[in-house]
């Protein structure tokens, strides 16, 4: 699969410039999924069986959005990187996915201060569990999800993103939802993906809240969101 590397000032001048886009990320824990993996992903959300049919759904059909993936040489990729090929092949997916390092890297090379000041002169709304609302970042709303199996409460939490579409006039939603992010944001793209922007981001604001639960967290676990 190749993987087109964007800047992090590429995803910042969009949202300058009021261009909207939404972006997914997918690791083993999605890949999983999608391949029928049992059991759960590194932060105890359950693979559901529903949930695989409809992340395999957006894998497949290529609706306009980035989906962001690792590099198949990554070592959480390297086990199931033949998987994704033979889908590819299988499915003829799209070969233009992004590179899902983006906003880590940027942490962690203390680079993503001009993400955040953007950020915060939108209507940023923080979708993601209660702890994140100590994040020291200004953001205008937040809908607070379950801390694991976000997927059953995927139905409420995309009634809240369109509730809120509505209310802001630049909403940009920064989902930190597990698995449930990609889902969502696949099922509510076409509906509302031209009001809002839609953003994975994963892991990458844990340090900052003080907590650390990938290796790569050590990295900037000692920065602060200047």
């Amino acid at each position: 699969m190749n993987i087109k590397t964007n800047s992090l000032q590429y995803y910042i001048d969009k949202l300058k410039s009021n261009q909207k886009f939404s972006f997914t990320r997918w690791g083993d824990g999605e890949w999983g999924c999608v391949f029928g993996a049992k059991g759960h992903n590194c932060d105890k959300h359950q693979y559901f069986e529903s949930m695989s049919k409809e992340l395999t759904e957006a894998v497949v059909n290529d609706k306009g959005y980035y989906k962001a993936t690792w590099p198949m040489n990554v070592p959480m990729m390297t086990n199931i990187s033949h998987l994704i090929t033979g889908m590819k092949e299988k499915y003829n997916i799209e070969d233009n996915w992004v590179d899902a390092r983006v906003w880590e890297e940027s942490a962690m090379q203390d680079t993503i201060n001009p993400l955040i000041k953007q950020l915060e002169k939108m209507d940023f709304v923080i979708v993601s569990e209660k702890s994140k609302k100590d994040l020291p970042i200004k953001y205008r709303d937040f809908i607070e999800v379950p801390v694991v199996d976000c997927y059953l409460e995927k139905e409420n939490i995309k009634n809240e993103i369109k509730r809120l579409t509505e209310k802001y006039d630049r909403p940009v939603f920064g989902l930190s939802a597990s698995m449930a992010t990609n889902v969502i944001v696949d099922e509510l793209f076409e509906e509302i993906g031209d009001k809002c922007w839609m953003i994975d981001f994963g892991s990458i604001w844990e340090p900052y809240i003080g907590k650390v639960s990938r290796s790569y967290h050590h990295r900037y676990e000692s920065k602060e969101i200047k």
